[in-house]
């Protein structure tokens, strides 16, 4: 079965768009093209509609899944420290985490993450997040909206041909890939595979000094990583997207300061998964590597991230699934109303049937006492005679506890506490005394189930008869003598 992808790379200075046909004889590309974004009077917003219309007049993207990469610039970076492991969880705190340390509330915006591989196991994950202003999302979707594009993957532009190339080498324990364009430098880092850090650096390659001045900052902000994750990043290797100027200066500063090997990268020449290319003699690498990047990324399964995950990315799954998700819904109702009247059918013979036990403990009750002809509750009333009746049958000298034994086991049970690790073996009561009996995991146990029971109103005092480790050296056995 084939399917047809559409990797858009949106950047600062241009829109890249490249449609991949992918099935069982292999994939190719079908069209590629690029439309520059020219800074001046009119703003980003109107520069990028004119290229994406100009984009959407020169293909063909129904049926195609989209996939787009948006400006590095508008997203925001943190690493961050998890409190644990569990992805599902994580997701729901994230938002909170991130607000005290972002200007913009949690529901204002999508964000995703990476767990950071950490060879110290500390004890604490470390992530990397992303996260961006819905408003901003919005204002991409509309965009893309109004030339009839749903994306099914929103993710940064840069970090899908970074993460392409880690994961073509992921043994390399920390890997360095750097995309510049016209408008600034997109540096990502790599962890064994796992993409651990994004920034954005302003590059213009007419100004003086423009390569020494990366090479300082990306360097300072390998430092400053380092020293805030804990964590040793010794680079063994590092590439970069950029337009060929025919020297090599910019490698040459980058090795020299960064200590590790700098080659570029082209996509086309390494990858074995895109068969063919239309127009190859018009691919221009450090321009369309970050749409193929994307394409690749998906025709591989690689999770990449991805800011329509959960609410976000709701629109397109009801578009696509309408009528299905609506005959689920009239058939749960249906299964919904059947319960209901269940429900109600149940309820209306279950009050019958309480009514005739009802009336039946009324009959009972008057039988046994005719002589009471004021009734409220027959049967507290009943049990206060029949507690009166055993009192006057008592032998002399004989005393009866007013204290009941469910009484008893009721207070035992609310009052140990529910954290303890302890098992009850017996609870004998005789005459004024309980005995309870059982193991527990520590002394200081012992002593807590103690003060848990001397909170009691019917336990007059409380005392720990024994203690003592049982064979196993693991477990605490005890009794209390417990008076009511």
């Amino acid at each position: 079965m084939s399917r047809k992808l559409l990797g858009l790379d949106i950047r600062r200075d241009s829109v890249s768009a490249i449609v991949v046909k992918s099935g069982i004889k292999g994939s190719w590309i079908e069209q590629h093209v690029t439309v520059p974004i020219v800074a001046g009077t009119q703003s980003f917003e109107n520069e990028l509609g004119r290229a994406l219309d100009a984009i959407a007049s020169q293909v063909q993207t129904a049926d195609a899944v989209c996939l787009v990469a948006l400006p590095a610039g508008h997203v925001t970076y943190r690493n961050l420290q998890a409190p644990f492991n569990e992805i599902k969880k994580l997701r729901q705190i994230l938002p909170f985490e991130l607000e005290t340390d972002l200007p913009f509330q949690a529901d204002e915006i999508a964000f995703d993450f990476n767990m950071i591989e950490n060879p110290s196991k500390q004890e604490k994950p470390q992530l990397f997040t992303a996260a961006i202003e819905k408003k901003q999302i919005a204002a991409f979707m509309e965009q893309l909206n109004r030339i009839n594009l749903q994306p099914d993957l929103l993710t940064i532009g840069g970090y899908a041909l970074g993460q392409y190339v880690a994961h073509m080498s992921p043994e390399s324990p920390c890997q360095l890939f750097i995309e510049m364009s016209r408008a600034n430098a997109i540096m990502v880092l790599s962890l064994s595979g796992n993409v651990s850090l994004v920034r954005t650096f302003q590059y213009n390659s007419n100004q003086v000094n423009a390569n020494q001045q990366l090479a300082a900052q990306v360097k300072r902000t390998l430092l400053a990583f380092e020293h805030k994750s804990g964590l040793n990043c010794p680079l063994e290797d590092v590439r970069i997207s950029a337009e060929p100027l025919g020297d090599t200066k910019l490698e040459t500063t980058l090795e020299a300061a960064l200590g590790a090997p700098v080659s570029r990268i082209d996509l086309m020449k390494i990858t074995s998964r895109i068969m063919s290319s239309a127009k190859v003699d018009t691919w221009q690498p450090h321009v369309m590597d970050g749409a193929l990047a994307m394409v690749l990324n998906e025709l591989s399964g690689f999770d990449s991230f991805n800011f329509r995950r959960g609410r976000m990315g709701m629109g397109k799954v009801w578009n696509e699934n309408k009528r299905d998700i609506l005959k689920t819904c009239c058939l749960a109702g249906v299964v919904a109303l059947l319960f209901i009247g269940y429900g109600i059918v149940s309820s209306y013979t279950l009050k019958q049937r309480v009514d005739l036990k009802k009336a039946e403990v009324l009959g009972v009750f008057q039988s046994t006492f005719p002589e009471i002809t004021q009734i409220v509750d027959p049967v507290h009333q009943m049990r206060t005679k029949l507690a009166e009746a055993q009192k006057g049958i008592s032998l002399p000298g004989e005393t009866i506890s007013s204290v009941q034994t469910i009484d008893i086991l009721n207070d035992i049970s609310r009052l140990i506490p529910e954290n303890l690790d302890v098992v009850l073996l017996s609870i004998v009561s005789g005459g004024d005394n309980v005995v309870v009996s059982g193991n527990t995991d520590t002394f200081n146990a012992v002593d807590d189930i103690k003060t848990g029971l001397e909170q009691s109103d019917i336990f007059k005092t409380v005392s720990i008869s024994s203690a003592n480790m049982d064979k196993s050296g693991k477990r605490v056995r005890f009794k209390l003598k417990v008076a009511i």
